[in-house]
C-alpha cells in the first residue's frame, strides 16, 4: 500500500464562512463600483470548473460588468441547499442534482452544460482485480443524489454488479474518497480526470473509465434560481458571455501555459497530472457554447424513472441567443 496521501484542502472558502460571511447581505445582486456584484456557488472542485476559474481570475467577469464571487462548497447538495435559501442565485452543480431540486419543488434550471459526459473512472483499490470481488466491499461518493453517487451506481451496474451489494459512504470530496482509499475504509471510488491521475500514481488502477463511453450525461453545468433569472436576464446573460470567452481563451493553444499556472492555483497537482486533465477536458469535454445536453438529462430522468418532461429541467436560450450572435468568434479577437 502506498503511503497516505497528506489531505490538501482544496477549498477556498468554506460553506461556514460563505453562509455567515460573502453571503450576507448579497441575496441580490447590487451595484458598486459600477460592476454588478453576484456570488455563484460551486459543487465540486475539480477541472469541470475550469471555464469558472478561468473568468474570474482572467478577469473575464469583470469585462461583462460583474464582480464574482466563487464560493466553494463540500459537495453540489450543499450549493443546492444555498440555491433553495436564496444565498446564491446561481451555481455550478451536476444534472442529476438540477433534476432532484427540481423534482422537490425547488426552481432551478439548468441554463448551461459545462461537461455533457460522465468525467469519472471508476477507480478500485489495489487487491480488486475483476467486478465480482465488488460484492460486499465499500465504496466512496461525495453526498447522496449527486453526481457521483449517480455515476459509481452507473459503473457498478455497467460492470454486472447490483449496487444493493455493495455499501456507498458519503465520505464527501475527491481528495476525501482517496484518502479513504488510501486507508482501507473503502474499496472502490470515482475519480474525475486529472484528479484520477493522482491516484494511478500511487498505484491504484480504474476498472471502468466512464468518461470513453458514448453516453451523454449532464456531469456538470450552470444551475439558476428561474425566478430570479427572470427578473435578472442581463445578468444571467452577463455571465454566460463570461463562461463562453474563458472557454475561448482554453481552447486556443497559445494560452495553453498561461491557462495551466492559473488553474494551478485551485488545483495543486502535478503539473503532468493536470495538463494530461486539463488537454482531455479542453479536446473532449468543453464545448465554445455550453448547451445543456437534452439527451443528457432525458437519460438522467430515464434511470431515476422520472416521466416529467426534460423541458421542464432546462433553458438553453441564453446559449442560443450568443451562438445566434456568432460571439465567441467575436470576443475571441478581444482576448
Amino acid at each position: 500500500m502506498a503511503a497516505t496521501l497528506s489531505r490538501r484542502r482544496f477549498l477556498t472558502t468554506s460553506a461556514g464562512a460563505a453562509l455567515s460571511g460573502l453571503l450576507e447581505g448579497t441575496r441580490t445582486a447590487v451595484q458598486a463600483q459600477g460592476l454588478t456584484s453576484l456570488n455563484i456557488g460551486l459543487g465540486f472542485h475539480n477541472l469541470d470548473a475550469a471555464a469558472a476559474w478561468i473568468a474570474q481570475d482572467k478577469r473575464f467577469f469583470e469585462k461583462f460588468g460583474l464582480s464574482v464571487n466563487i464560493l466553494e462548497f463540500q459537495g453540489g447538495a450543499k450549493s443546492i441547499v444555498a440555491i433553495a435559501s436564496g444565498e446564491v442565485p446561481i451555481s455550478l452543480n451536476s444534472g442529476i442534482e438540477v433534476i432532484n431540486a427540481r423534482s422537490q419543488g425547488i426552481p432551478l434550471q439548468m441554463i448551461g452544460g459545462l461537461v455533457n459526459k460522465f468525467s469519472f473512472d471508476f477507480v478500485v483499490a489495489q487487491n480488486i482485480t475483476s467486478p465480482s470481488q465488488l460484492r460486499g466491499t465499500k465504496g466512496a461518493i461525495s453526498s447522496f443524489g449527486g453526481s457521483s453517487d449517480f455515476a459509481a451506481r452507473y459503473a457498478l451496474t455497467r460492470l454486472g454488479i447490483n449496487p444493493q451489494d455493495v455499501t456507498l459512504l458519503p465520505t464527501g470530496d475527491e481528495t476525501s474518497r482517496l484518502q479513504a482509499l488510501q486507508t482501507g475504509q473503502i474499496q472502490f471510488t470515482v475519480l474525475t480526470a486529472g484528479l484520477d491521475l493522482v491516484a494511478f500514481d500511487l498505484g491504484y488502477k480504474p476498472l471502468i473509465k466512464l468518461y470513453t463511453f458514448d453516453q451523454p450525461y449532464q456531469s456538470s453545468g450552470i444551475a439558476v434560481n428561474a425566478i430570479w433569472a427572470k427578473a435578472h436576464s442581463a445578468i444571467v446573460d452577463a455571465l454566460m458571455k463570461a463562461i463562453v470567452t474563458a472557454t475561448v481563451y482554453m481552447k486556443n493553444p497559445l494560452n495553453v501555459a498561461a491557462a495551466l499556472a492559473l488553474l494551478h492555483t485551485h488545483l495543486p497537482i502535478k503539473e503532468g497530472q493536470l495538463r494530461q486533465g486539463f488537454e482531455l477536458y479542453r479536446d473532449r469535454f468543453y464545448s465554445v457554447y455550453p448547451f445543456v445536453t437534452v439527451p443528457g438529462m432525458e437519460f438522467i430522468l430515464r434511470e431515476r424513472k422520472m416521466t416529467q418532461p426534460v423541458t421542464d429541467f432546462y433553458d438553453n436560450s441564453y446559449v442560443q441567443a450568443l451562438q445566434n450572435a456568432n460571439f465567441a468568434a467575436t470576443v475571441a479577437k478581444s482576448i
